[in-house]
């Protein structure tokens, strides 16, 4: 699968961690590893063609994904099928790509493609992808995410 193409009105982040790429991968592909750092209440199949769906304890909202592809242990994708609290995510895709900077230093580089600052949700879901982020390489480096 290619990489959808991006803009600069995309929310990206870069951040240099020390998690071994495999430990990130299996945070984002398996069960177990999305429960850690993003919310217990998941149930799919989070390998290639699979979709997953999340929940969130307290609120009646839920998430399905897409995953459009799972390439251990460089990058997972996603397709955001369904959002009920923040519908304009619907049609989204989001991209975790694991690489080194030129320093070998391990990167990862996030894209939420189509999640751009004119939608309602921008600056709630930036804050929200920004503590999430920081929960999945918790988890990865430390085994201990802080999940909704």
């Amino acid at each position: 699968m290619s990489t959808p193409v991006t803009s600069d009105r995309d929310f990206t982040r870069e951040i240099v961690h020390d998690a071994p790429s495999e430990r990130i991968f299996d945070a984002l592909a398996t069960l177990d590893g999305l429960a850690g750092w993003w919310t217990p209440i998941v149930r799919g199949t989070p390998t290639t063609d699979g979709e997953i769906e999340f929940g969130f304890s307290g609120l009646d909202e839920k998430i399905v994904m897409r995953v459009d592809e799972a390439r251990r242990p460089s990058s997972v994708v996603w397709s955001c099928l369904t959002h009920t609290g923040h519908p304009e995510w619907q049609g989204t895709t989001i991209v975790f790509e694991l690489t080194k900077d030129e320093h070998q230093s391990a990167v990862l580089k996030f894209r939420h493609i189509g999640l751009s600052p004119t939608l309602n949700c921008y600056e709630t879901c930036e804050s929200g992808w920004d503590h999430f982020l920081t929960s999945l390489l918790n988890y990865a480096e430390h085994g201990e995410g802080n999940p909704f």
